[in-house]
């Protein structure tokens, strides 16, 4: 509880990289296996799919979610397209909260910490009404400060406020269990980064009259890593966003089958205002007033076919739309150089997709389990952008375009006995082609780019020694990337200045090793140890630099750090009326890179800017339980990132104009109380 959001299964998740985009309300940067997704863009589908009681979520904005009534938590690794959809080429994060119990019953914690951190939660069940439903409710309050230094503004800044309330209603009789939850979020959230740009490479930092037209001198040319908490815009960055959604999980259990039934709904405003150029200096600003919505549908039926085969087979159906009023600012220079005092354009975008699905496992002998599997997809999307930058002549761009695709799945399993099997799978996975809501010209913002495949193979071992005490997992896996969807900001020439094409620009290979294991070594003591080795390459990658086709292929993949581990341990004991749990663990993660834009000094290698350095995280924390008038309650000491380690999370040099970059999280400490009846 202690642990914040789900960044805290860095480390534990052998190749997952988890990073905030302060570009939007609680968005994500993950990536599993070297596949990875960043981008606020709404037109763009993530490629790792995050789901909320079955529920996909179409955007990465709401999936930096807190871990606050969760009953589990699960990452699947590798593409999860036959179960659970495209757009879940690198795999997927599988969230399930409680159920309604059917009980009188509460869960509440309150915990405060340093940066004003302060959360407070409650979950509340009550027993089963007129023989026929009962209700869970739910309310989680999170707020904290930051880390941020912010000069001009005069403050610390970077804090959220976060409430997240509502309830569920189980009615579970006969056959039928049927779950519904609505939920409402509120959050805002303060957005503030670093200037990163450097004098000769980027427009902001030309040494003409610096402080009024450009950034002061003291803004530009900042290397050290402790710099990126001194912070100097003038705009306060601020996102709040109003989430509504629904979920009904329905399963009528017969005497041949299962069938369910995962309904979602989910409804998003949001607005963003963020001072990009970081600096004192009006150079470039936005104002992003967006409406998201989606709706899905998912129709499931499983049973045994014979003694030894079963099967999963269903319908899918989802859409989702958003409205983008985008304002943009420009400042003095910009202006002199052809751009008007504001630009702006408005979005319109809708998609959709439908699929049929089937998962087949057939044991053959009482060792040996085929599976096999497919899904086919059809997807559409439709843009219309409407550019109405101040003093420059209208564009509108309208566009559609459909794709399908079949993707199918394979695996073979021997089982040795007392909990020891070995396995080979092989799983293909797209990500929806689509467009470019970015786009800044006629041709971007109206010119589709396909999906792109992954073709994944994997092979590993599961083994458990003395008598379940100890498990020890071992995985090996190959991923071949072909039309890999990358986003390029280039320079343009004025009034437009620069842009975001996406194209399907490149392939890739990506394999790697993952270990992991729990012990339980001596009474009251358990350890987990994760490990995982990534060795991530373009085998192509052309682009158009000054003109001519140039192969870049020698840029590193973002968020791919050859090595990820962490080692932990908790060690319970026996104390007066209760127990003292004593925790800790160690988390590494190598370093990567956040963006794939070229150097300045060589366009084929990626900007040095966007290196994130190594990460040594240790957390450590006591939790004493005990029982008192029938209440279980427990008292929590915790600090996390002991060493105060700093450094980058995620940075972005702008087609020469400006450079800017967020940091990590540093040193947290803090105390919770909490109870259970």
């Amino acid at each position: 509880a202690v642990a914040p959001d789900i960044r805290d299964l860095v480390g534990r998740v052998p190749t997952l990289v988890l990073d905030p985009v302060n570009a939007g309300p609680s968005a994500a940067a993950i990536s599993i296996r070297g596949i990875s997704f960043e981008d606020i863009e709404k037109s763009f589908d993530p490629a790792v799919g995050v789901l909320i009681d079955g529920v996909y979520l179409g955007t990465n904005t709401g999936q930096l979610l807190n871990f606050f009534d969760f009953e589990s938590v699960e990452v699947l690794r590798g593409p999860q397209g036959t179960l659970f959809g495209r757009n879940t080429t690198a795999g997927v994060i599988n969230i399930q909260r409680t159920k309604p119990t059917g009980k009188w019953g509460a869960t509440g914690e309150a915990i405060w910490g340093n940066v004003a951190r302060q959360d407070y939660g409650i979950v509340l069940n009550t027993p089963v009404l007129l023989d026929l439903i009962s209700f869970k409710f739910f309310w989680k309050h999170n707020q904290n400060g930051d880390f941020y230094d912010n000069v001009i503004l005069g403050k610390d800044y970077g804090g959220r406020n976060i409430d997240n309330y509502g309830f569920s209603a189980r009615v579970n009789k006969g056959v039928v269990d049927a779950i519904v939850t609505f939920e409402r979020i509120g959050e805002q959230t303060e957005i503030d980064q670093a200037s990163l740009s450097r004098t000769g490479v980027d427009l902001i930092c030309l040494p003409v009259l610096p402080g009024v037209l450009t950034a002061p001198r003291n803004q530009c040319d900042r290397t050290e890593v402790s710099q990126l908490y001194t912070t100097f815009t003038n705009v306060p960055g601020l996102a709040t966003a109003t989430t509504n959604a629904m979920t009904a999980n329905i399963n009528i259990t017969t005497d041949m089958f299962t069938i369910t039934s995962v309904t979602g709904y989910r409804k998003i405003d949001e607005n963003v205002q963020q001072d990009f150029d970081s600096t004192s200096i009006n150079f470039f600003w936005t104002i992003r007033d967006q409406q998201y919505s989606q709706f899905s549908q998912e129709l499931r039926f499983a049973g045994d076919i014979t003694d030894n085969i079963n099967f999963v087979a269903g319908a899918y159906y989802f859409t989702n739309q958003y409205h983008l009023d985008q304002t943009t600012n420009f400042g003095l220079l910009l202006q002199g150089a052809g751009l008007p005092a504001k630009g702006g354009n408005i979005v319109d975008h809708e998609g959709s997709s439908v699929a049929l699905f089937a998962d087949f496992q057939w044991q053959v002998t009482d060792r040996i389990m085929i599976d096999l599997g497919g899904r086919y997809n059809w997807d559409d999307k439709f843009i219309v952008n409407d550019y109405l930058k101040t003093g420059l002549p209208q564009l509108t761009a309208r566009a559609g375009e459909s794709w399908q695709k079949f993707q199918p799945r394979a695996s073979i399993q021997y089982d040795f006995g007392e909990g020891d099997m070995v396995y080979f799978l092989y799983a293909q996975g797209y990500r929806a082609g689509g467009f470019n809501g970015r786009g800044q010209t006629a041709s971007s913002a109206s010119t589709p780019y396909d999906p792109e495949n992954v073709n994944s193979y994997e092979g590993g071992v599961r083994t458990t020694w003395f008598d379940n005490r100890l498990t020890a997992n071992l995985t090996g896996f190959l991923t071949k990337y072909t039309d890999k969807q990358e986003e390029i900001v280039r320079p343009v020439p004025p009034p437009v200045g620069q842009e975001t094409v996406v194209t399907n620009a490149a392939t890739a290979t990506i394999w790697g090793l993952e270990f992991e294991s729990r012990a339980l070594p001596f009474p009251n003591v358990e350890v987990w140890a994760a490990v995982g080795y990534l060795n991530a390459r373009y085998d192509e990658f052309f682009t158009l630099i000054d003109g001519k086709l140039v192969d870049i292929s020698n840029r590193n993949l973002r968020r791919t750090p050859k090595l990820t581990s962490g080692l932990g341990a908790n060690w319970t004991i026996p104390l007066g009326r209760g127990e003292l749990i004593a925790a800790g663990s160690w988390r590494y993660i190598g370093q990567y890179d956040t963006t794939i834009v070229g150097a300045w000094f060589d366009p084929t290698i990626n900007d040095p800017r966007g290196l994130s350095g190594k990460q040594n995280l240790i957390d450590l924390s006591a939790t004493y339980t005990f029982e008192l008038a029938n209440v279980q309650w427990r008292a929590v000491m915790f600090v996390r990132n002991l060493l105060d380690q700093e450094g980058l999370s995620a940075a972005l040099p702008v087609a020469g104009l400006f450079s800017f970059g967020a940091g990590r999280p540093l040193r947290s400490w803090g105390g919770s109380i909490g109870f259970s009846f």
